[in-house]
């Protein structure tokens, strides 16, 4: 507040602890859009795997998260520290299993190349051979690319079952997951 006979033109409250009144105003705290985000609006791409781009049915920016480190102090407490490694979680895609089965099997042929050889005739594979990049694009409430998440050096590490059922009262078609791992996906806002 002004103390004594200081005269103050145009200075709200908000000027006052250092806000400027230009972002206070109320045309200055509108959203750039006020359309939603849609839960359905986006394309997984997978160039290994072609199949499982079409069929991909749930998908979910995987978490990031970064550690952290206590420091001792000499007040006897531990002030917690920004550490410098991140951890990203596992890449999980849900996927409807079409009837050639040639998305699971896309992901299984995938997986029993990168494992152990069978006999001394089977080599090992080189590392670029084991991995691809994928790309998740989110779109806009009109179908227009928004960002493209691109995912580096992926290989799935566990594949879903595939579960028939007789006694199911609906013929719903069969929906399995592949689960991957990664170095790291970067975030690329599209044009």
């Amino acid at each position: 507040m002004p103390k004594g006979n200081a005269i103050t033109f145009g200075m709200t409250g908000s000027e006052e602890i250092g806000i400027p009144d230009a972002y206070s105003r109320a045309e200055y705290r509108q959203p750039e859009s006020d359309n939603y985000l849609l839960n359905t609006a986006f394309k997984f791409n997978l160039a290994r795997t072609p199949n499982i781009t079409w069929f991909c049915q749930k998908v979910s920016i995987p978490s990031l998260s970064f550690g952290s480190i206590d420091q001792p102090s000499r007040f006897g407490t531990r002030l917690p520290m920004s550490g410098s490694e991140y951890t990203f979680d596992d890449l999980v895609i849900d996927f409807i299993v079409d009837e050639n089965v040639n998305t699971w099997m896309e992901i299984y042929n995938w997986m029993t190349s990168i494992g152990q050889p069978k006999d001394d005739k089977d080599p090992f594979i080189d590392r670029p051979e084991q991995t691809s990049d994928a790309s998740l694009v989110i779109l806009s409430s009109s179908y227009n690319p928004k960002y493209k998440i691109t995912f580096k050096d992926i290989f799935p590490i566990s594949l879903g079952e595939l579960p028939f059922d007789s006694t199911a009262p609906e013929t719903d078609p069969i929906v399995s997951t592949v689960t991957f791992k990664y170095r790291y996906y970067q975030i690329e806002q599209s044009n």
